[in-house]
């Protein structure tokens, strides 16, 4: 899962820009790439998630993307930057 911050105004930006980072990551890695947000104050927090992925692709999926995000221009969006949680799923 992905995280970052963006202000509102950028939300048109955001959703086109994560709609077309998920369909590149979708096309090379074979995942579902969803994303959505949620209002806090004063900003919106959005979130990326990746599924499925094999825990030996994970440096591999994550370094891609990250190149990806600033490739296209997403990064430059996020306030504070972007967050990369990875987990291994008990169940």
């Amino acid at each position: 899962m992905v995280w970052f911050r963006a202000t509102r105004a950028d939300d048109g930006a955001c959703r086109e820009r994560l709609t077309e980072l998920g369909r590149r990551m979708a096309d090379a890695y074979g995942i579902e790439a969803r994303a959505g947000w949620r209002d806090e104050a004063g900003f919106r927090t959005w979130l990326e998630t990746y599924e499925p992925l094999a825990p030996a692709r994970c440096d591999a999926f994550v370094e891609a993307l990250r190149i990806e995000a600033i490739t296209l221009g997403l990064d430059t969006l996020a306030l504070n930057g972007r967050h990369v949680e990875a987990f291994d799923w008990a169940a």
